[in-house]
């Protein structure tokens, strides 16, 4: 293949680079000639398609240091004129460029370079005066080097330099990376997008970054859209793997300004599946509803959120909602009423409302928020008031714990209390007793709830920990031990109180197939959490019918995941254990199912994930292991507990409430549930 035109104004370096004939500047090839034509164009003299033109180096000359100027060749001349001149003399009549040398060893670089008769023309012409032969177009002039260290300094400035062109390039790639981040911020921590438009935010991207261009709310709200766009389509493709996923559905009430008197409602959907043996929970849809709005309206949003992401109805093992009488038709609408699963956090906070809400609790309440209240904000205080703290309205945990943390410093807060005449008074020692022995009827309760709302403001608890949870607190308030305890009438009153709600949605609890199911089939609870045996045997009924069912359906399925994974050494041996298992338990009964050896089984360790314990179990029972990825992703509350019990949680609806109104808000909450690798960056 010819070679490129472009090269005749370049010196080879090596493989990567050329020098410039022209200005010296080195360039990198990359392989092939794109630069080189990129960098001719900051010459607008040189005409590339001039072929009749030819271009001689000065001289070639290395540095006297080699480790200074490593793979650089310099270039010693003064000046070079070229000339553009017809030679009559020639046998082609052909125009040929003439370089002047200023330096005379020019002379002894050009006879190493071409042949002596092309030098001997050069050499006659370069006798005739630049005034007669030469005119100004022809002329191009190139400054003269002054000296040697100032030539290494450009060197390594044009070195330094990218190409004009990579230049721009780099800063739109960082500009679309700061964008990003600038995104994943904003939705991540859920802030409105006009918190770009403030002046201290202004200035401390300009600090951070000068040369970052902060992008308009308009185009950082595109920006979130087009993101949100794209991992739609990946959560599309997600959930066309899943066999089966269970959905959560709950109406949030807040004002849209904090302080305004103006409330909004809006919808907040999650889905809730399993990948591999963990289980995943993500936001899908947050939108506000109407002034007036209802069942139908509700159905509508549902139906285009599962058009949005290709949800099939029969997939859906379940929705999960608070207690509201809207939402449940909805569900019965779009599934039928037995696919509705109730929130058990939401039964837990309704019930500890009402305990709150009585007098006697309320008024020790009262009077010690005041008394707290007071003595904080005297800077004459005891130092130990600093260890206790304030409750947060609408959250009935916060007032269990500041009346539990104010028993506890009680005695040492008496000892060094000087209280103003006109301070709240404390309380005393009867109420004192009277305290202690109502935090006593609640601590199961709170533990209960402390467990749902986890270590974090998004986690959902699993559906099978609610029989459970609500079985123990139960039990452990009906001990008789714990109920002659109670040295009040007051506090023996709450545990009737406590005991006769839990019953009440106990029952409740129970008589759900879906909620059942999922205890029945979780390792670590199995049949143990009932009250009631007739439900239970209905409930073993019920497993042995799709056993007789599905059973062929199973095998195959197992067969395939057998085949197609590959060898494991860890599967291997959970099958020769199996059998081994099955010939030390054989106990006459040679013909024991699988659903009755699971339950006869020991529970599993409470501190595993549920999944997990069935991988080892999958060879005893592959039919309930393949049910129990059906029952175990469906969550024990419509939203994560924490937002209805922590303060933490009450500060996540705020932030919702201060992006309400904008028109994005959907969009932002879709990514807040996003990853950094989930947002690539």
């Amino acid at each position: 293949m010819a070679r490129s035109k472009i090269w005749k104004y370049y010196d080879k370096i090596d493989l990567q680079t050329a020098q410039c004939l022209l200005c010296e500047k080195i360039i990198k090839t990359c392989g092939n000639t794109s630069n080189l034509m990129k960098h001719m164009k900051t010459h607008p003299t040189i005409d590339v398609n001039d072929h009749q033109s030819i271009v001689v180096r000065g001289m070639l000359k290395r540095e006297t240091n080699p480790s200074r100027n490593r793979g650089r060749r310099i270039l010693k001349y003064a000046s070079v004129k070229v000339k553009s001149e017809s030679n009559a003399d020639t046998s082609n009549d052909m125009d040929v460029n003439l370089i002047e040398f200023v330096d005379p060893e020019a002379h002894a670089a050009v006879e190493s370079v071409v042949n002596e008769e092309t030098y001997a023309n050069w050499a006659t012409a370069d006798t005739e005066s630049a005034a007669e032969t030469v005119s100004a177009a022809d002329i191009i002039e190139f400054e003269p080097k002054v000296a040697q260290d100032h030539s290494d300094q450009m060197h390594m400035q044009d070195d330094a330099l990218p190409d004009l062109h990579e230049f721009n390039n780099c800063q739109t790639v960082h500009n679309t990376t700061y964008q990003d981040n600038l995104a994943y911020f904003v939705c991540r921590d859920k802030h409105p997008l006009k918190i770009i438009q403030g002046e201290g935010f202004k200035r401390l991207t300009q600090v951070l970054c000068p040369s970052f261009q902060l992008p308009s709310v308009e185009q950082l709200g595109a920006r979130i859209t087009q993101k949100a766009q794209l991992h739609t389509a990946k959560v599309r493709q997600q959930f066309a793997n899943l066999k089966t996923l269970s959905l959560s559905c709950a109406i949030n009430t807040t004002s849209c300004v904090s302080g305004s008197s103006e409330e909004v409602s809006y919808l907040e959907v999650a889905a809730h599946f399993h990948e591999d043996v963990h289980r995943r929970s993500r936001t899908l849809s947050v939108q506000t509803l109407p002034p007036q709005y209802n069942a139908s309206s509700i159905v509508e949003r549902l139906e285009r959120i599962f058009q949005r992401f290709d949800i099939n109805k029969s997939r859906i093992v379940c929705i999960v909602t608070k207690s509201s009488r809207l939402l449940e038709n909805a569900v019965a609408t779009l599934l039928g009423s037995q696919r509705h699963v109730p929130c058990f956090a939401n039964l837990l906070e309704t019930l500890l409302e009402s305990v709150m809400e009585r007098q006697a609790f309320s008024a020790l309440c009262d009077k010690v928020r005041d008394h707290v209240a007071y003595q904080l904000s005297t800077s004459s205080s005891s130092s130990l008031y600093t260890q206790l703290q304030l409750d947060v309205s609408g959250r009935a945990i916060s007032s269990f714990e500041m009346l539990e943390r104010y028993v506890r410093h009680a005695p040492h807060l008496n000892k060094s209390q000087q209280s103003a005449l006109d301070a709240p008074p404390a309380l005393n020692a009867s109420e004192l007793e009277l305290a202690l022995e109502l935090l006593g009827v609640l601590r199961p309760l709170v533990s209960a709830v402390r467990q749902l709302c986890g270590s974090s403001t998004e986690f959902y608890p699993c559906g099978s920990n609610a029989l459970p949870i609500a079985y123990t607190i139960l039990n452990d308030l009906q001990q008789p031990e714990n109920v002659n305890q109670q040295q009040h009438q007051i506090s023996y009153e709450m545990r009737l109180f406590v005991i006769k709600q839990l019953e009440e949605r106990f029952e409740g609890m129970e008589k759900n197939v879906l909620l059942a199911l999922s205890s029945l089939l979780d390792p670590r609870f199995r049949n143990m959490p009932f009250q009631s045996a007739s439900l239970v045997a209905k409930y073993m009924t019920h497993l042995y019918n799709l056993y007789e069912e599905k059973s062929e359906a199973t095998a195959a399925v197992t067969e395939d995941e057998a085949t197609t994974d590959g060898y494991d050494i860890w599967a291997a041996y959970r099958a020769f254990s199996h059998e081994k298992h099955k010939h030390i338990t054989m106990t006459g009964d040679e013909n024991q199912d699988e659903i009755s050896s699971y339950f006869c089984t020991n529970i599993s360790s409470l501190q595993a994930e549920p999944l997990q314990l069935w991988k080892d179990l999958s060879q005893f029972h592959p039919f309930l292991h393949s049910l129990s990825k059906k029952y175990l992703h469906i969550p024990a509350a419509a939203i994560p507990p924490a937002r209805l019990f922590t303060a933490a949680g009450a500060e996540v609806l705020a932030q919702h409430s201060k992006i309400l109104s904008d028109h994005n808000m959907s969009n932002m909450l879709f990514m807040s549930d996003c990853t950094q690798e989930e947002w690539q960056l």
